[in-house]
């Protein structure tokens, strides 16, 4: 089913006054994360759920230039062999919105499905990224210490999972535990993380942990630290539970300060809420989803920043995870870094194909998202990657 058949506008969810009972979508009951009506949820969010507000500040929004590239002249060859027009690509891939910013000029803008300039979209688990640049701006500044043990940090978490791990191997994903993370079975830990988290309903399941730091310090140890990269949830909430515990304020907060309101922003982003009130995953608009890739690529307050995380993770630890799809990767502070010919670029996924992608070697910046059936964000990367290279080679020929 193509993406121009799941629609939201043709689909009439939520349209009218009331909405009919049949195109009515809620968090309560799930159908909010149901498929198609998903595609209108992501843009919908704080219809849905408690959100809290990470303010963009009092001051002007940075304004934009923009040119026309001739994106939609190119054709697509995927990794499956096929050969794909740019709006088939998009539609294939069930792209909400796509955003290119060559040189700091904007070079393509593109809105599909719910998605619209000023609308909010989840951006899932490119958060964890946010979170990742705070991080390293508290290291840098002395308020962490990447070798410390978590428990230093939070005393909470001694008989847990982390009780012998390091900031680092948080960040970086090298922790091993008990947690079966697979988004296609339903049974799996994944899914009782995500309803502790206010994610999906709890369904009635009053018996399983009711906040996000309930369910951590369930999460027992499983193999080494630091002897493979292992993608795994829990480790961004005790690292933001880290963050805010050391400063005392609020990731929303945190956000706000260090980064929203020195990106130029024209929208306030925002968090959702767990049972308790702690931020989970965040949305933004497009446009400031670039304005914030094209921070970190060229700001000199986070250069430093920047310049630790597109230098790499070690490609081995990153290997020995068996990650076909990406391999030649490797992950550093909750950044996936490809490694390319022509240079380092770092990318924060996210479930259902929410994507940065930041390109410093060719002054590139990509903001994309998405909203297909299924959650591993992996699943289109065959075409995904694909329309990123041809990107990328369109823009490096630019005079």
């Amino acid at each position: 089913m193509t993406m121009s058949e799941n629609d939201p506008g043709a689909l009439g969810w939520m349209q009218g006054f009331p909405p009919a009972p049949d195109k009515v979508v809620r968090f309560e009951g799930g159908s909010f994360y149901q498929w198609p009506q998903l595609r209108w949820s992501f843009s919908n969010i704080q219809q849905l759920v408690p959100t809290k507000s990470v303010w963009r500040g009092g001051g002007a929004s940075k304004e934009v230039s923009a040119r026309d590239a001739g994106f939609e002249d190119l054709t697509i060859e995927t990794d499956g062999a096929d050969r794909l027009s740019w709006s088939e690509a998009l539609e294939t891939t069930f792209t909400d919105g796509l955003a290119v910013m060559h040189k700091g000029v904007l070079v393509h803008e593109s809105y599909h499905g719910a998605c619209d300039p000023h609308q909010p979209h989840a951006i899932m688990s490119c958060a964890k990224s946010v979170a990742g640049i705070l991080a390293e701006m508290l290291i840098a500044e002395g308020v962490l210490d990447e070798t410390a043990l978590i428990p230093s940090y939070l005393p909470e978490l001694a008989d847990t999972a982390w009780g012998d791990a390091t900031l680092r191997q948080v960040m970086d994903m090298l922790i091993g535990m008990e947690f079966h993370e697979d988004y296609l079975d339903a049974g799996s830990d994944v899914w009782r993380y995500l309803r502790s988290g206010g994610m999906v309903p709890m369904a009635g399941n009053t018996d399983g942990p009711q906040s996000l730091t309930d369910y951590l310090v369930s999460v027992r140890k499983q193999g080494e630290h630091g002897k493979a990269f292992a993608y795994r949830e829990p480790n961004i909430n005790v690292l933001t539970w880290v963050i805010q515990r050391v400063t005392n304020k609020d990731l929303s907060g945190l956000a706000s300060a260090r980064l929203w309101q020195h990106i130029g922003a024209e929208h306030d982003a925002c968090y959702m809420l767990d049972p308790v009130g702690s931020c989970t995953t965040m949305s933004c608009t497009l446009r400031d989803f670039l304005r914030f890739g094209e921070f970190l690529r060229t700001a000199e307050v986070v250069r430093p920043v920047a310049e630790k995380i597109v230098a790499g993770g070690d490609r081995d630890l990153f290997a020995a995870a068996g990650m076909a799809a990406m391999d030649g990767w490797s992950y550093k502070s909750q950044w996936w870094i490809r490694h390319t010919a022509h240079g380092t670029c770092m990318a924060a996924r996210g479930a259902h194909g929410q994507l940065l992608y930041i390109d410093p070697s060719s002054e590139l910046v990509i903001a994309r998202f998405a909203s297909p059936q299924l959650s591993p964000g992996y699943l289109m990367d065959h075409t995904v990657l694909p329309m990123i290279d041809a990107i990328t080679s369109q823009v490096r020929n630019f005079a």
